[in-house]
């Protein structure tokens, strides 16, 4: 699991230090447990998969996909929502509801073809 740890932390592009903060750990820990093999806590695990959309049976095991990609992407955009403003976040509503009708438009005149 160290392994894959460090593997995830390099496919996120960050530092020790940042994937440490972002699970409120310290940089010295996450650099113990890449390098020495120290054992990963339950709740190390959890919030792992949690903060970063890992799928834990490849955390745990090495087996699927690293990353839940559909709830990376979810997560990714309610982060980005709830930093806009309640303008902007009924704009970006409108916006996406749009781009729904532009997209069953697009598929319609598809299935004619």
């Amino acid at each position: 699991m160290n392994d894959r740890i460090r593997e995830l932390r390099k496919v996120l592009n960050l530092s020790q230090r940042e994937f440490a903060e972002k699970i409120g750990l310290k940089q010295n820990a996450i650099s113990y447990m890449e390098k020495n093999g120290s054992t990963v806590t339950e709740q190390n695990i959890k919030t792992i998969c949690s903060q970063f959309s890992v799928n834990e049976n490849w955390l745990r095991t090495g087996s699927g996909k690293m990353l839940l990609e559909n709830e990376k992407k979810q997560k990714e955009f309610f982060d980005v929502f709830d930093e806009l403003s309640p303008v902007l976040q009924d704009y970006l509503i409108k916006t996406a509801k749009d781009l729904l009708d532009t997209q069953a438009k697009l598929q319609f005149n598809n299935d004619k073809t």
